[in-house]
């Protein structure tokens, strides 16, 4: 708590030294997150968004035919405050990702007037580790409540059009981006890597989300929660409790007719970047299941389009861990965390669907995607051994099947790392357990077929 009130203090300091009032917000839950950081500055002009992936360091820096050639490498994190040190960067760039997703909380603005809110995007763009990191990596980004704006906020902040500018602005997108000008800065691109399509989806879970609904008994006596969790080392449930209405959004309507498009685009691997935990359950603090029937529309509708290879990347919590929700009749869910780059909370949380230990220190996570030999041979990548970005929506010439007879399966490799590099938490899913079970039962005939045909 020290720590956060030291740092607001200083701001509130520079401001009126700068002939400009801040409004002091309420006590917050992400004030006290904040409190219990264990790290702290660093921010700078930079590149724009997710140039094509053979620009950066990648697998196409090796001949075709080795095996760096024959994996996609996606890193992602969150939550890295501006004015802190961050020394992560330089373990991020040494695994060479392919391709970095940039999950919310990228600054914090936490601004209720304008001259504060462009300060704080004067503040990240001088962050120079980060910004070098920029420029060296391909890189995609989406916003949470921080760099929207102010913590927890919603459709209702006051500021979220000139925030929507000044986000698009420092992450390099054009003047005519669909980005400006929609409800929301969410966005999409497909990748191809080895002949295969892998998209990624990064949904706007702030422009349009309903205010949240908290329990006034649990938020007024937050310091009580606090003391009690680190005297018994239990979890410590938040103070925000399911809103059930049927005009609670998370998303807004706009939104989820672009979401049903996107899903509808053909793709082996579907990346969610949700900039709040998708899969997490019982925590009390800022996730879809605060929303149950936007959560449920989201399964529903990756039933309906038969998306398959869909999997979560989330940040916001300040710590990293792995949940998954099964579906009934579908497959299961996983949300891989990766929070914070400069932040962490050290209390436990619950989470009834939590599926590994909980990272409470500076972490970022990796998600490499590769091709499994079938009968020994590997599956041959395109002319020049690299992947290429295809449109969002647009085809590319001469992909494998998209699920289909000829297609190999894919092996997805998670690890949550330390500021290190250090693997801490590791997982591996196969594609073909992310399929809806009839056609998952009808690839493995199609690729049972080969070998039967060579026994014979």
């Amino acid at each position: 708590m020290a720590d956060r009130e030291n740092d607001r203090e200083n701001d509130r300091t520079n401001d009126r030294q700068r002939g400009r009032e801040t409004r002091e917000p309420a006590l917050t839950r992400r004030q006290l997150l904040l409190a219990g950081s264990l790290a702290t500055p660093l921010a700078v002009p930079l590149a724009g968004c997710a140039a094509p992936a053979a620009e950066g360091p990648s697998s196409a820096d090796v001949p075709p035919g080795t095996a760096a050639a024959r994996r996609f490498r996606v890193a992602f994190g969150s939550c890295a405050k501006q004015s802190k040190p961050q020394p992560i960067w330089r373990a991020i760039g040494a695994a060479k990702p392919d391709l970095f997703l940039f999950l919310g909380d990228n600054l914090y603005a936490d601004a209720r007037d304008e001259a504060t809110l462009r300060q704080r995007y004067a503040e990240f763009m001088a962050v120079e580790p980060l910004q070098a990191f920029r420029r060296a990596t391909p890189h995609l980004a989406i916003w949470d409540d921080h760099d929207f704006g102010d913590d927890d906020e919603g459709a209702d902040y006051p500021l979220k059009q000139l925030s929507q500018q000044l986000f698009c602005d420092a992450w390099g997108e054009p003047a005519d981006s669909p980005r400006r000008r929609a409800d929301g800065v969410y966005t999409s691109q497909v990748f191809e890597a080895f002949g295969r399509r892998i998209q990624v989806i990064l949904p706007d879970l702030r422009f349009n989300r309903t205010m949240l609904t908290a329990d006034p008994s649990l938020k007024s006596s937050y310091a009580a929660m606090v003391l009690r969790a680190k005297l018994s080392g239990q979890p410590m449930t938040g103070w925000y409790v399911p809103d059930p209405r049927p005009e609670a959004t998370i998303l807004g309507e706009a939104q989820w007719q672009w979401l049903e498009a996107q899903l509808r685009v053909p793709a082996d691997v579907r990346l969610i970047g949700s900039s709040v935990q998708f899969a997490a359950d019982g925590s009390g603090w800022e996730c879809w299941a605060n929303f149950p029937r936007e959560r449920a529309r989201l399964v529903e509708l990756l039933r309906t389009t038969r998306a398959e290879g869909v999997v979560f990347l989330s940040g916001d919590m300040h710590y990293a861990e792995l949940s998954s929700v099964e579906v009934d009749g579908g497959y299961p869910l996983w949300d891989a965390t990766s929070s914070g780059l400069t932040e962490v909370w050290d209390i436990p949380t619950p989470n009834r669907n939590r599926r590994s230990a909980v990272m409470a220190e500076l972490n970022f996570g990796l998600l490499d995607i590769e091709p499994i030999a079938r009968h020994g041979a590997m599956p041959a990548t395109t002319a020049d051994g690299a992947m290429h970005v295809v449109a969002p929506g647009g085809a590319m010439a001469n992909l494998a099947p998209v699920d289909g007879e000829g297609a190999h399966d894919l092996r997805l490799r998670f690890a949550l790392c330390d500021v290190n590099g250090r693997a801490r938490i590791t997982k591996e899913l196969r594609l073909s357990d992310l399929r809806w079970p009839d056609r998952a039962k009808a690839a493995a005939a199609s690729m049972a077929r080969p070998a039967a045909e060579e026994k014979s």
